[in-house]
């Protein structure tokens, strides 16, 4: 982890949701900018994690530095060596707007468009893309040695991966291609003499979803055809951002074996994809637990100090529960292993399951140690 926060350029969070993602991320933007490189950790997610972990409550889509009373207790001593952002998606697309048409009121139009609001804010994998543009945007701006983006916490890691293709798929096929051209170009089939005309299929589509819906859809596929190009062409340049080498991902998990049965389904794809997965990050990892028989726990605790009496009353309890952490812990590192021995090459690195919830800044900065820190033996995998 070490290489990684000193050579990359971006290092992207990947995996589901609820298994400390956004967590991850802002550990590892924090360990780069202890290590004095200028960092912007920026998430999608629109729940307020990162902002939480980072004591920003007030985190908006411009990159913004902690307070130094957040980056003394980090233990960054550089001025403004960590930046962060949350990225607003609908922003994300109108900005791509804004540069690909030139007219103030055909930006009014799209902008108001229904169909376009309901893409850029609720249509799936909007998330996922707006993503990817703002990756794009914030490296070709410059000014960061380190740009670590958390991706939106989805069921499946590889929707952001595939979204730019995604989206050049559907830009080229043949229907988008056929309503986006020009008026002139398309003759006795234009979309404005269907939507004018008697057609039949127009007529009976209306009574389903409403003409406001037919002018909506006919207006937006007109006065959006200029952009298309711009977008197919940022999806593109997405792509081969993704695959250069200076970009990593990360696949964060849970030791279990649907988790380590999909991150190897993930590590496989980004290999045919000619993507780098630099580790795979395990966390919330039980220690190994080898006190668990009864006799030993009695003389343990009577060696403490506790009374005779109440170490009757609760060693046998204690026996059975420590049993079952270390047949979990045993579950999890059997899991590990196989991750380590199926995805050879690939690092594996080791969270262990906190006392606690992650929400503070000491918290945070000891899942940072953990990752990039002195390895401890107790978790090597043979």
């Amino acid at each position: 982890m070490h290489r990684l926060i000193d050579t990359k350029r971006i290092l992207v969070c990947a995996g589901p949701g609820g298994v400390g993602k956004t967590t991850t991320a802002a550990a590892l933007a924090v360990a780069a900018a202890r290590a004095g490189r200028r960092t912007l950790v920026c998430t999608i997610d629109p729940a307020p994690r990162l902002a939480d972990a980072l004591g920003m409550p007030d985190l908006s889509a411009d990159p913004r530095p902690l307070s130094d009373a957040a980056a003394r207790a980090l233990g960054i001593h550089a001025p403004g060596a960590l930046m962060a952002a949350r990225l607003d998606t609908a922003r994300t697309f109108d900005r791509l707007v804004e540069s690909e048409v030139p007219g103030q009121e055909m930006r009014r139009r799209i902008f108001a468009n229904a169909i376009y609001r309901e893409i850029t804010s609720t249509l799936t994998g909007s998330q996922e893309y707006a993503a990817t543009l703002a990756l794009h945007e914030l490296h070709t701006a410059g000014g960061y040695d380190l740009i670590v983006l958390d991706t939106p916490p989805t069921a499946h890691a590889l929707d952001f991966l595939e979204a730019p293709r995604r989206l050049t798929a559907a830009i080229e096929s043949p229907i988008v291609q056929w309503f986006s051209r020009p008026p002139s170009s398309t003759g006795l089939l234009s979309w404005q003499r269907l939507r004018a005309g008697p057609g039949l299929i127009l007529r009976r589509v209306g009574k389903l979803v409403g003409s406001q819906f037919l002018d909506d859809l006919g207006a937006f596929l007109l006065d959006f055809r200029d952009v298309l190009h711009g977008f197919l062409r940022r999806a593109q340049a997405v792509e081969a951002l993704l695959r250069q080498q200076e970009t990593g991902f990360l696949l964060v998990l849970e030791p279990e074996v649907p988790a380590v049965s999909e991150a190897l389904f993930f590590a496989a794809r980004l290999r045919e994809a000619g993507l780098h997965l630099e580790a795979f990050i395990a966390n919330r990892v039980l220690p190994v637990i080898s006190l668990t028989d009864e006799p030993t726990l009695r003389e343990r605790l009577t060696g403490c100090g506790a009374r005779p009496l109440d170490v009757d009353a609760g060693v046998t309890a204690l026996a059975a529960l420590a049993d079952h952490l270390a047949r979990l812990a045993s579950a999890q590192r059997r899991e590990l292993v196989r991750l380590h021995h199926e995805a050879p090459g690939v690092a594996l690195a080791v969270v262990p399951l906190l006392a606690g919830d992650v929400s503070t800044l000491d918290s945070l900065r000891k899942i940072g140690e953990h990752l990039v820190g002195k390895r401890d033996d107790s978790y090597a995998l043979r």
